[in-house]
Order: structure tokens, then C-alpha cells, then sequence
């Protein structure tokens, strides 16, 4: 049924609430049909029709409405970032480029994600967000594989699953926000009707994922130099095993039973990066990365899927990066403006979690 539901999701969008809204629509027609010769059938089944209708009604102001409003989220501009924006230019084009948002985060991540407004009136949009301690782990090299990896996301159409599963997702997200469940009979209607599916579709979207994250790397590999393309998968592997073990294990050690928020983990994750152009360190971190084993819950296939999707049977061999990304694509003044924005957000967070 989950299956079903996200096939017809990923080929209708929105739309796919149609389904639904048809058949209410035809019941609450009968229904009205016996207010004259059946009051007392009318009254009884009113019960079930009326918060059957009013799903439906709610159902269909977000198949609207969803993605009505249009993200008021400015990114950093081509001054702030001109060489990051040249090379996302030169990997995706001028034509995609012109529509994008490029967006800086405070993890070790990379993603894309695309919105239409008005039922694409107003046109597409492309979200790119970057993360810094990505920029710092990476080289140009390696950072043109990871956004042609991205922008295989794009022209592959599965950005979160495909756009039509995000608008169609977007609606129910509509219809939440304006009858939340717990407090009104339609959101909780509406959330114990798709609460039994929940695990199915996780398990779905999960499958549809990791093929997507396949699809894009072996494009990625196509496109361009498929020995950077894996080189850039490991890198990041690579960090994410480092940083693990040198940020957040300890992290999360320190906030047991702290009274004051500690050092924020992109400050440590910036710090430990330069551990990382010690052959020995990114050799021990590489190998783990490779031996790590799948999670089956995420979303990404391990690393040595993914590498054995492009070809390899060991992970490739790999030197320190001499340049980072951070320090040639990204103004140094724009990139200390956001790093501790970051830090001073997530002291504020720890702050206000350890007073409770």
C-alpha cells in the first residue's frame, strides 16, 4: 500500500489527494441525498461523513495551497562567494545556476533541494546548501564531484524523492500546520489515517534514497573524472569517522550533567580538520570509513557501496588535500561572519536545553 501511495505520489504530487478527495466527495453527495426522505439516517452517518468531508476539504486546501508561499531564505550572494558560485556555475550551467540559492550550514553536509511556487507560475528554485566543515575537508577538486553529484540530485529528479513526493508531502505538512493533531478532529483524523503506514513509508522513502544516492554518484562519476568522484566520497567518509570520534563522542560525553554549554562542535570540527593532512590520521580514518558497517535506517548506502557501484573493490588510495575549498572559494570575512553566527546559535540552544 505504502509503495502505491508513493508511486502515485512521485507521478501525481499534490494531485495524488485526489484519490481521496473524489470518493469523500461522492460520499458526502449520498449523504446530502438523505436529508429529506432518511433524517435519521442522515443524522445518524453524519458522524462519519462530516469529519470524512471536512479531511477532504482540508486536504484539498493544501493540494492549493502548499508551496503557496515562497521561501524568504536570501543564501550568500556571488560577492561573498565567488569562486563557490563559479564552480557550481560551471558544474550545473548558467541556466540552473541563475535560479539557485546557495546556503551555508554548520554541518559536514552537502544537499539540494528545489521548490515551485504557484504551481511552478512563478518558476522553480534551487536550494543549495553547503556545509562548512565540508568546505574545509575538501578540495576544489573534490568539491566539483560532490556538486555534480547534486546536481545529478536535479536532473535526475529525485530531489527529496522527487519534487512531486515533496509537494505532495508539502500538502500534508499544509494541513498539519493549520488543524495540528491533538487539538483539532481533522489533524487527528488525518494522523491516525496515515499513522499505520508511517513505518512503510519510511522504509519506502529510504529505498527510493539510497537508489537516487547510487544514480547520483554514478553520474557524477560519468560526467566528469570518476577517480575524483570517488575520491570525494571517501574524503567525506573519511571526515565524518574523524569528526565522529574527535567531536561528537566527546561532545556528547561533556554535555552529560554540564552546567554551561561547552565548546560548539563547529569550532572543534574546524580544528580537527587540519588533523586530516596527516597521511597516518587519514589513513586510519579512510580504512575505518571503508570497513564501517551498513545502516540499514539511513538513507545512505555505506561508503563501500557506493564505491563498489562505481567500480572498486578497496577503497582508493588518498592523499591529504593541500588547499581546502574553505580557504579559495569563500571570502575569509564572509566565512568567520557565518561560523560564528553558528557557534553563538547553538551556545544560545545549549543554554536555553541545560536550564530546563
Amino acid at each position: 500500500m505504502s509503495r502505491l501511495i508513493i508511486s502515485a505520489g512521485r507521478r501525481f504530487g499534490r494531485f495524488t489527494v485526489l484519490f481521496f478527495v473524489v470518493p469523500a466527495l461522492i460520499i458526502f453527495c449520498v449523504w446530502m441525498s438523505l436529508l429529506d426522505n432518511h433524517p435519521i439516517w442522515f443524522i445518524a452517518s453524519g458522524f462519519v461523513v462530516m469529519p470524512i468531508a471536512t479531511t477532504a476539504l482540508a486536504f484539498l486546501f493544501g493540494t492549493l495551497f502548499a508551496g503557496f508561499r515562497r521561501s524568504k531564505i536570501k543564501g550568500v550572494s556571488e560577492a561573498e562567494a565567488p569562486g563557490l558560485w563559479a564552480l557550481w556555475r560551471s558544474v550545473a550551467g548558467p541556466h540552473r545556476a541563475a535560479r539557485t540559492v546557495v546556503i551555508l550550514e554548520g554541518n559536514l553536509n552537502a544537499s539540494v533541494r528545489e521548490e515551485r511556487t504557484l504551481l511552478g507560475l512563478l518558476g522553480n528554485r534551487l536550494f543549495l546548501t553547503i556545509g562548512i566543515p565540508l568546505l574545509a575537508v575538501t578540495d576544489e577538486r573534490a568539491l566539483a564531484a560532490i556538486l555534480a553529484h547534486e546536481d545529478a540530485h536535479v536532473r535526475n529528479k529525485d530531489t527529496n524523492g522527487s519534487l512531486n513526493l515533496a509537494e505532495f508531502e508539502n500538502g500534508f505538512g499544509f494541513v498539519f500546520e493549520y488543524a495540528p493533531p491533538g487539538t483539532t478532529i481533522t489533524g487527528s483524523l488525518l494522523h491516525a489515517a496515515i499513522g499505520w503506514l508511517s513505518q512503510s513509508f519510511e522504509r519506502e522513502e529510504i529505498r527510493l534514497s539510497r537508489e537516487a544516492e547510487i544514480k547520483a554518484d554514478r553520474h557524477a562519476a560519468s560526467s566528469g573524472d570518476a577517480e575524483h568522484a570517488a575520491r570525494a566520497l571517501l574524503l567525506l567518509a573519511t571526515a565524518d569517522v574523524h569528526f565522529t570520534e574527535t567531536v561528537y563522542d566527546p561532545l556528547q560525553h561533556e554535555l552529560r550533567g554540564a552546567l554551561r554549554p561547552p565548546r560548539p562542535p563547529l569550532e572543534r570540527m574546524l580544528e580537527a580538520a587540519g588533523q586530516l593532512r596527516e597521511p597516518i590520521c587519514l589513513d586510519v580514518c579512510a580504512r575505518k570509513a571503508w570497513a564501517s558497517p551498513d545502516d540499514a535506517k539511513s538513507t545512505h548506502p555505506s561508503l563501500a557501496q557506493r564505491l563498489a557501484a562505481l567500480g572498486y573493490t578497496e577503497p582508493p588510495d588518498l592523499d591529504p588535500i593541500a588547499v581546502t575549498a574553505l580557504s579559495t572559494l569563500l571570502n575569509s570575512s564572509v566565512a568567520q561572519r557565518h561560523i560564528s553566527e553558528f557557534d553563538t546559535k547553538w551556545t544560545a540552544r545549549m543554554e536555553d536545553y541545560l536550564q530546563r
